[in-house]
């Protein structure tokens, strides 16, 4: 049981954490969760902590020792992904907005977002390759909802440097520059200049880069 301390601004009295931003406005900068959202939420939660799943009959069983299941094959982590995908078009439906993410499929599967990775590197072959499947629909659907201004450009964009290896480039085009000494000398630019004689108006004279040399 959370011990009772002193409710702050951010914080209730058991130490949680409130979903309040000082430097943010509730309604525009940000949406306040709905108790659906929240109860969806703390589900996956559970789910992946403790092993907790729903048979066929709709009884919320755990795994023994609240261990997750174990992905021996290949065809153990299809399932295993396809119920994640399965569970938030549920929710959607239901009106609960889940957005698939390489960190919730990890809680959903009952393992670290960095187990994920090393079963990517160290499990070559078809177990790899599904991994590698998963993270890069989960890239195309956050993209979608991107372009379509489900997601915030720059959540977007951090979500993808972080967990898509995606980095943003500034590219600067630089015209080539003669060097120094490629350039004409005093000598040769002297005897390029063109004559003038008496007859010749001195605001007639003009010189062209071309015949500089330039």
């Amino acid at each position: 049981m959370a011990g009772k301390g002193k409710e702050t601004a951010t914080r209730d009295a058991a130490g949680v954490r409130k979903n309040v931003y000082r430097r943010f406005q509730e309604g525009q900068d940000y949406e306040k969760q709905t108790a659906p959202e929240m109860a969806t939420l703390c589900d996956m939660m559970k789910r992946g902590i403790f092993g907790e799943e729903e048979t066929a009959e709709g009884v919320r069983v755990r795994h023994p020792g609240g261990r997750p299941r174990k992905y021996e094959t290949v065809e153990q982590l299809q399932e295993g992904i396809e119920k994640y995908i399965d569970y938030i078009a549920v929710q959607n439906a239901a009106g609960v907005s889940l957005i698939p993410d390489v960190e919730g499929l990890a809680l959903f599967l009952g393992i670290s977002r960095s187990t994920l990775y090393e079963w990517q590197n160290a499990r070559p072959g078809e177990f790899s390759d599904t991994i590698k499947r998963a993270i890069n629909a989960i890239a195309a659907v956050k993209k979608q909802l991107a372009l379509n201004g489900k997601i915030p450009p720059i959540v977007f964009a951090t979500d993808f440097n972080n967990n898509h290896g995606y980095v943003q480039q500034s590219k600067i085009e630089v015209s080539a520059v003669r060097k120094l000494e490629e350039l004409p000398q005093k000598a040769e630019i002297m005897r390029r200049l063109p004559t003038k004689t008496a007859s010749d108006p001195a605001d007639d004279i003009e010189i062209t880069a071309e015949e500089l040399g330039l």
